[in-house]
């Protein structure tokens, strides 16, 4: 199998800024994660479902919110 190393320095540097952000959010996230307000929306202050932070830790809106824009 042959791999291509096909990213430019800048496609790079786009995906480690990406993931930096990405890695800043989880932290945030962990800090929430034993206070009040992890798992309340930050919009409207509805409980955010289980189901849902379980598919993905990091939000932050209910599905309202979310779907509201």
């Amino acid at each position: 199998m042959t791999h291509y190393h096909y990213l430019t320095i800048e496609q790079r540097e786009r995906l480690q800024a990406i993931l930096q952000a990405r890695l800043g959010e989880v932290g945030e996230a962990l800090a929430r994660l034993h206070t009040p307000d992890y798992g309340v929306c930050a919009r409207c202050g509805a409980d955010i479902p289980y189901v849902r932070l379980e598919a993905d830790p990091l939000r932050r809106r209910c599905p309202a919110c979310e779907n509201a824009g």
